[in-house]
């Protein structure tokens, strides 16, 4: 229960950051990798075989990224 607790809690610190416009500071390569080890902890923990991540597609460079700044979440000023 704890385990879900905490990914609740990382899941809207998330989003939080990108709603306050802070996502362009995240690292998505160490993010993604602090991520695996997670769920491969996780399994081992559980004594089931982790995931292999082998079929995962790989993260873009930013330069490759399609983001659109202008684009504002709803509710937040204009």
């Amino acid at each position: 229960m704890a385990v879900n607790g905490a990914r609740v809690v990382a899941r809207w610190e998330l989003m939080r950051e990108w709603l306050r416009k802070h996502s362009a500071q995240w690292d998505l390569v160490t993010a993604l990798d602090q991520y695996k080890a997670v769920v491969r902890e996780e399994d081992r923990n559980k004594g089931v075989l982790p995931p292999t991540f082998e079929d995962e597609p790989a993260i873009p460079p930013i330069s490759e990224m399609d983001v659109d700044s202008s684009v504002k979440p709803r509710g937040s000023p204009a």
